[in-house]
């Protein structure tokens, strides 16, 4: 398989092979981040490399520090799923991420509760 690239950081880069995407560290650490219906649309990692978010068929976050590859899963129960075309980091612990009919959202965290 060939992997496609979503985000690259100094450290990190998120990829995905079809539906599933993962993480890998420059140390060689890598994490799954899972499987979503249809390619993930996009991902971005952490200005301060804390966690990186991928999302498509709804939106996955997951710790970057320790412990690595801890990850969250927001808006992918069923009936209540969520398609995702857009992220923008709007803080240390929030996002902004966009529908696919455009609009956007908000969504701040805590990396405690992963």
């Amino acid at each position: 398989m060939t992997s496609k690239e979503l985000a690259r950081s100094a450290h990190y880069v998120v990829t995905h092979d079809y539906e599933h995407a993962s993480v890998l560290a420059a140390d060689g650490r890598h994490a799954s981040l899972g499987e979503f219906y249809g390619d993930p649309a996009v991902a971005l990692i952490d200005i301060n490399a804390q966690w990186c978010a991928v999302a498509g068929e709804g939106l996955v976050l997951c710790r970057l520090g320790q412990p690595f590859g801890q990850c969250m899963a927001y808006f992918r129960s069923p009936g209540e799923t969520v398609w995702i075309t857009d992220l923008r980091q709007t803080g240390p612990f929030a996002l902004a991420w966009q529908d696919e009919e455009g609009d956007w959202h908000t969504l701040d965290f805590d990396l405690d509760t992963m």
